[in-house]
């Protein structure tokens, strides 16, 4: 299914038949002329809400396969596209700056809520050092937050299972725990963009892929940050690098779990994950408001049971929480 190497890309689509590509000005002008051929329709992302998702569907021609080149959203888009056509999917990354390059679901809008559908894993996907190393490294480092959620996620799923609302599974978690010792033994690849550094990320997304799947939900590596960083992206309506706000969250979440916020921190940092507010394009009030409503979002969305459900988030421990997230970036900055 995952195909590692140099120059991977080149000519690819003179095998597929033929094709659309969905993708974005950036990652096309980096591959078009080195995938070999000309697509039925090239679709340029704009959107993930679902209405605007199926009123595209409906306008593309029929094709042998559907080719996502880019990141997230590219790739969510193609891979609706190949599910409800019936297509084949190849997915070519430009930077692996989240997991949903090797998930078979797609994360879709309502009303700018985040829900995902469908059933659609890629047939192939092509991970060419070439092309990734091209991105800024800041973009690709950004994929090891999709991996550190396990951090506090576990937590959330742990205490759910304490308040008598759902199993818990130890195996599953201890395998889950694995993933974050990995990924810190190889912090120092992740940071620089290695091959090795790449070739981690993706095997970790494929293993923390595998956990959820067999437990039957994302609860080995989804909990109260992701919630946050959903609420945020519906409060505001900006479009942010994913991994970045699941970083922010990860912080934020950790000080509310009072689950080694440090120890975490410190990992961010040693990989140079960007969770500061001001790198990431995200005010104070824009934090604060986050918080303030994470309670009302996660109960209207009948999310899992997680710190949030039973966390003070008054104005004052709201005010605390944001006083640590400042403190921790200022250390950042000294060092």
């Amino acid at each position: 299914m995952i195909k590692y190497g140099e120059n991977i890309i080149d000519g690819i689509t003179r095998r597929l038949g033929s094709f659309i590509v969905a993708t974005m000005e950036v990652p096309w002008n980096l591959v078009k002329d080195r995938i070999g051929g000309t697509p039925l329709k090239c679709v340029f992302v704009e959107t993930m809400e679902r209405s605007k998702l199926e009123q595209l569907r409906k306008t593309l021609p029929q094709s042998d396969a559907v080719v996502g080149i880019g990141g997230g959203a590219s790739i969510d888009t193609a891979k609706y596209i190949a599910w409800k056509s019936g297509a084949r999917l190849v997915t070519i990354p430009t930077i692996i700056s989240a997991d949903v390059v090797v998930t078979k679901e797609v994360g879709v809008r309502d009303d700018g809520k985040v829900h995902y559908i469908g059933n659609k894993p890629a047939d192939e996907i092509l991970v060419d050092y070439s092309i990734i190393r091209n991105a800024p490294k800041e973009l690709n480092r950004a994929g090891a937050e999709d991996i550190l959620s396990i951090y506090t996620a576990l937590y959330d799923w742990k205490l759910a299972s304490e308040r008598g609302l759902e199993r818990f599974d130890e195996g599953i978690a201890k395998e889950a725990e694995a993933c974050l010792h990995r990924l810190e033994e190889n912090a120092n690849e992740i940071r620089d963009v290695t091959e090795t550094g790449i070739k981690t990320l993706m095997e970790l997304y494929l293993k923390e892929t595998e956990l959820c799947q067999r437990f039957g939900s994302s609860r080995p590596e989804e909990g109260s940050e992701h919630f946050f960083a959903y609420n945020l992206e519906y409060l505001t309506r900006k479009h942010y690098l994913h991994g970045s706000i699941i970083g922010l969250g990860i912080f934020l979440m950790s000080c509310l779990q009072n689950n080694r916020q440090d120890e975490i921190a410190g990992l961010m940092d040693k990989i140079g994950l960007e969770y500061k507010p001001e790198r990431i394009n995200v005010i104070r009030n824009e934090i604060k408001d986050t918080l303030a409503t994470l309670k009302k979002y996660v109960k209207e969305d009948k999310l899992p049971f997680t710190v949030i459900d039973e966390a003070d988030l008054s104005n004052n421990a709201i005010n605390n929480l944001y006083r640590q997230l400042t403190y921790h970036s200022s250390r950042r900055n000294e060092n």
